[in-house]
């Protein structure tokens, strides 16, 4: 296998998206995902790109990374003359739980001509309900009791039944049951008939569930995610063995973490061992980005061995071209670490700021910003000489942060220490701020 420079990596995995070797795409995918907020930039300019494959492929995976710059571009998709671009677009959106794509999303359920896109826009709206954004079940109740809808766009919106609680589920069952349109009629007297969903928690059961989170009809699978988080921690055991068979898909991996979440602080305890144990950089990530959604202290700060497990593994095994595949496992550890104040594990960050082998993942920045003090000043503009544009502007914030609640001013006593390459950071960095204030002021100008 050749080894990619990190100058030309990013570049050919998003041009592997538009192989027709699912094996290919399929590592790329999963390469480019833990690259993170490094492949954004790539990703979204790849939106654009002549090949519509990669602009199919790149949509879900700038979802799965989830960084803010890439919402105004994938939110401009849903104009795209292509209607699978746009169905795309839409499944994409509902990873950015925020108001203006609800907003987006209802305009596609209500006013899109294609069918497909409006199914896509509704179960959006549903992810976008469950990720805490109350406003988008609004549209979803409409169109399913409109019994001038499409009748295909309201069995889409079935499958909100169920996030509602059992009163108003079985109220709204038997107002459809003599719904005019016979397929939503039919589809609510086969639920009624159902009755309650019974949670098993025998293992074969569990089973059945995991195979069904993988499913590609979003029905199924939403489905599945609620009866596995009512199933309990029995569920967590074949939910992770899964997960680490499955390591290479992004959005598998994805669905498993909305189960985990959804599981609660009180099952956290069953997450404990398989952050001790899982080896597979992305099946990792995951369960890092549970433990600090689950808030559970006691499982945040078993982080802290994880982080120490990978310190000791990069430096046993010294990666080519410094591409660390559990870099950013360890960054997100450390960011979830300090967003509950925890300096435990801050001699490992100074390591990763002082190490001139490797790029750095924004999670480090922003959890230095947390709680970074006077002693990661040095090591931060150190590694401002070895970052491309877009993570010096972040080293900037984060340095500027810093000082700021550390009461340190520029002709501080403790920067006449510095070597000549961080004073030449230092005035670069606040150099720039006087250029960055005049270009927002003409922005704001010409507006």
């Amino acid at each position: 296998m050749t080894v990619m420079s990190r100058a030309t990596e990013i570049p050919e995995l998003v041009r592997r998206l538009g192989s027709r070797r699912d094996s290919v795409v399929v590592a790329a995918k999963a390469r480019l995902c833990i690259k993170g907020a490094r492949a954004v930039e790539a990703l979204v300019g790849a939106l654009e790109a002549d090949n519509p494959r990669i602009r199919v492929h790149a949509m879900p995976l700038l979802a799965l990374i989830q960084d803010p710059r890439s919402r105004e571009p994938l939110t401009a998709m849903l104009l795209d003359r292509d209607p699978r671009i746009r169905e795309t677009a839409a499944r994409s959106l509902a990873r950015y739980p925020s108001s203006t794509v609800v907003a987006a999303l209802e305009r596609s359920a209500k006013k899109e001509k294609s069918l497909e896109v409006r199914v896509a826009a509704v179960q959006a709206l549903l992810e976008q309900f469950a990720a805490g954004q109350e406003r988008a079940i609004g549209q979803v109740l409409a169109l399913l009791v409109d019994p001038g809808e499409e009748p295909r766009v309201r069995l889409a919106a079935f499958a909100l039944l169920p996030m509602l609680r059992a009163s108003a589920r079985r109220s709204l069952l038997k107002r459809l049951a003599q719904d005019p349109a016979p397929a939503v009629a039919q589809k609510a007297r086969e639920i009624e008939a159902e009755g309650e969903p019974q949670v098993s928690r025998e293992v074969s059961a569990i089973r059945g569930l995991v195979t069904s989170l993988g499913s590609d009809d979003y029905a199924v699978w939403n489905e599945a995610v609620y009866r596995l988080a009512a199933c309990g921690s029995p569920a967590v055991g074949p939910l992770v063995a899964e997960m680490e068979r499955r390591a290479h898909d992004p959005e598998f991996c994805t669905r498993v973490g909305m189960v985990l979440k959804a599981l609660g602080p009180r099952r956290a305890r069953a997450l404990a061992d398989a952050l001790d144990r899982v080896e597979e950089p992305l099946p990792l990530q995951i369960l890092v980005e549970v433990a600090g959604a689950l808030g559970e202290k006691s499982l945040i700060y078993r982080l802290k061995d994880l982080i120490d497990r990978i310190a000791a593994g990069a430096r046993a095994e010294p990666q080519p071209n410094g591409f660390d595949p559990m870099g950013r496992v360890r960054a997100k550890a450390h960011l979830e670490l300090a967003r509950v104040g925890s300096r435990v594990a801050v001699s490992d960050l100074r390591a990763i700021l002082r190490d001139a082998g490797r790029r750095l993942d924004i999670e480090v920045l922003i959890a230095a910003e947390r709680i970074g003090t006077r002693s990661e000043i040095p090591d931060l503009l150190r590694a401002y000489a070895r970052e491309d544009r877009f993570m010096r502007e972040r080293l900037a914030k984060t340095l500027r942060a810093i000082m700021k609640r550390e009461r340190i001013r520029r002709h501080n006593a403790m920067f006449r220490s510095l070597t000549g390459e961080q004073h030449r950071a230092m005035e670069a960095i606040f150099s720039a701020r006087p250029r960055v204030r005049a270009a927002a002021r003409r922005s704001t100008a010409r507006r």
